[in-house]
This record gives C-alpha cells, structure tokens and sequence, in this order.
C-alpha cells in the first residue's frame, strides 16, 4: 500500500508563511500602529517592512497569482486612474521629486494586493484582522479618552490624538473608521443587546465627540443608512431610535458640539476650490500642485479644499474625477450585487464611511501611509479582497 505524501518546497513553505502570518501582521500594524507608535517616519517604515515589501516577495515566489489578482475590475479601474494621475505630474508645478511622486500608487498597489494575497489564502482572515484591530483601538479610545480628561489639553481643549495621532480631524477619520466597524458588528451580532460592540461604540463615539470634527459624524449617518438598507430591519429600526435618542441628549447635554463652529467655512472654501479649478477644467493642475486658499476673515492659510473630490478635480480635472468614480461607482456596484454576505457588508460600509466623511474633509486622495488610508484605500482593499472571492466565483459559474 502507497501513501501519498504533500510535500512543500522551501519556496511554498515561505510563501504560506508570508501570506498567512506576516501580512495579516502587517494588516494588524499599519490599522493600530497610528496609537502606539510616536514617531511617524516609523510607521511608514513598518508599514514597508511588514506590508509592502513581504508582498512583493510573495509575488516574486509566485508569479502566476498576479494574473488573478490583476484580472479584476477594480484592479485595473485603479490601475487606470494611477496612470493618469502620474502622467498628470508633466503639468504639475509641485515640489516634490517625480521619484517619490511615483511611489505613492505603489504603495497602496501594495496594499491592495496584500489584501488579495491574504483574502485568496484564507477568505475570513482579512475581516478577522480588522476585528482585532477594532478591539485594539476601541481600547486605545479609552485610555486616550481617560487622559483626556484627566489633563485637559490647553488651547481649544480638543481631543488631537496621541502615538502618531496629532490633528483632532485626522484622528476623528480614525475613530470614525472604526466605530463604523463596530457598527457592522452590532448589526452582524446574535443578540440586539451585545454589549461588547455597543461599549466599543459608545467609546468611540466619546472619543469623536471630544475631538470636535463632525466629519465621522456625517460619514457614521451614511454607514448607518447603508446597514438600515441592507441588514436587519429590527435591529434599523434599534439604531435609528438610538440615533434619534444620543441627538437629543447631545443637543441637551452638550448643544456646542455639534453648533459651536457652524459650517467652519466649507461653502466658502468649496466656491474658492471651484473658482481654481475652474482655471483648468479638464485636465486639471497636476498631482500634488500646491493649492493655497485664502478667505476673507480667516487668518490661516488653507491648503486644500476639505472635500477629497474636490480635490481630485483639481489635481486632475474633470478627465480625473470620471476616472476615479468610475473606480469608485464599480465598488458600490459589487458591494450592492453581494451585499447579503457578511464579509461583504462589512467591506461596504467601511467604503461608505470613508466616501462620506471625505465630502466635508481633507484632499490626500494618494498619499503615503497616512489617515486618510482609513478613509479610502483600507476600506478599498477590503472590498477588492472580498471581489477577489465573488466576482472569480460567478465567473468560475
């Protein structure tokens, strides 16, 4: 009698153990490596040695996998859009090299693609990496949130983050990115009363509320009314009397956190990012030119438009918004054809939270490691992971 015996070569040994364990751990770094590392400049490096280049060895051990993950319309949608915004630095008057301009799209291809590679060894891994991560930051939440109030910061008294967290805006985008998942999982949950996910949520709604930003507030509305669409009808009609119920205590309890600034000037800053793009319409200034806006009124200079599609109007004209909602519109067309599934669901919303936030906040559409990541490419990748297992299938049917 034989036996048949699977024997692993050295080089497939080095590939699974890449694909199953260094990059779901560069997943778990680059999601909560914003609150416990200081410096910045390290967090990129993490974000290279555990992430970026452990997936391009996992290509170079196996090539032939590049063929699926690149046969993906998403993939090649976000190919597409890169391409013209490179070639867009020949008329852009920026100040950075073109060599390190070109490295930002490969970046998040890295990104992109780790989430491929994990998704295509273990299709829950990826979704279970962000649940721990979620756990991790909603702790995080707290002890900032204790400090907060132990010692009060001096200035405007608002929460601006700690580890690599330093802007109240930009850590609203954090917390926001992760209440949003905390939400998935209160409507994914067995019981309506689960009281871990409603104690992350509250935590993280806290924390976004001490920060001041009301941009994860209108991105948190629209998550909310993606689940309300696609998931369970009692548990909508649950949060959307909570919703009803935390507005009125807030509007009694603490009326200025939402009204203390108004519109913070965004209708105005809007009309001035217009007016610039309007200089050139179709093709745009070019990635990363500099943008200055300057307001009647308001001391400080501006650097951006506060709205990331402004922003790729601007840096690519009316040819580069096309090409980067046609991006997105295949995202939401795939999130809504498969919605039923968990995994889906919770890509989706994640999607849904950053798009809306980023209507009121912020321009790095491709930056470095940053968090605008948790606004757009995390998100993104979950759903090409999650694309990578549907659309194949349907196909494979």
């Amino acid at each position: 009698m034989s036996v048949d015996l699977s024997i692993e070569s050295p080089v497939q040994r080095c590939r699974n153990t890449i694909n199953s364990y260094v990059l779901p751990l560069g997943w778990l770094i680059i999601l909560t490596g914003m609150f416990w590392v200081w410096d910045r400049a390290l967090y990129h490096k993490l974000f290279y040695i555990f992430l970026a280049v452990p997936t391009l060895v996992a290509l170079l051990l196996n090539p032939r996998i590049l063929k699926p993950l690149a046969n993906n319309p998403l993939f090649i949608a976000f190919l597409v859009f890169c391409l013209y915004t490179m070639i867009s630095i020949g008329w852009s008057d920026t100040e950075n090299s073109v060599g390190s301009l070109l490295k930002r799209p490969l970046y998040i291809a890295m990104l992109l693609l780790s989430a491929g590679l994990i998704t295509l060894q273990s299709p829950s891994q990826l979704q279970q990496c962000v649940r721990m991560a979620a756990m991790f930051v909603a702790l995080a939440a707290l002890i900032s949130l204790i400090y907060f109030f132990v010692q009060p910061p001096e200035g405007d008294g608002r929460l601006a983050g700690y580890g690599a967290l330093y802007n109240p805006l930009l850590t609203a985008h954090v917390f926001g990115a992760f209440a949003a998942i905390w939400l998935v999982a209160w409507f994914q949950a067995r019981r309506a009363l689960d009281p871990l996910s409603l104690a992350c949520l509250a935590i993280l709604g806290v924390a976004i509320l001490a920060t001041g930003s009301r941009t994860p507030l209108i991105g948190l509305a629209a998550a909310l009314g993606w689940l309300m669409l696609v998931g369970d009808r009692r548990r909508a009609l649950l949060a959307g009397a909570a919703v009803v119920l935390t507005l009125i205590g807030v509007a009694l309890i603490y009326p200025e956190a939402i009204t203390q600034r108004g519109v913070s000037h965004r209708p105005a800053i809007w009309m001035e990012s217009l007016r610039q793009i309007g200089e050139h319409p179709w093709l745009g200034h070019g990635y990363d030119a500099p943008m200055s806006v300057i307001l009647p009124g308001l001391a400080q200079k501006l650097a951006d438009p506060h709205n990331i599609e402004l922003g790729v109007l601007y840096a690519g004209g009316v040819v580069g918004l096309v090409l980067w909602m046609a991006f997105y519109g295949l995202a939401f067309y795939f999130c809504w054809v498969y919605r039923k599934h968990p995994g889906v669901t919770l890509a989706a919303t994640w999607l849904i939270f950053g798009f809306a936030s980023g209507l009121t906040e912020g321009s790095a559409f491709m930056s470095r490691p940053k968090e605008h990541w948790f606004l757009i490419w995390m998100p993104m990748a979950m759903v090409y992971g999650q694309s990578l297992i549907h659309w194949t299938r349907t196909r494979a049917a």
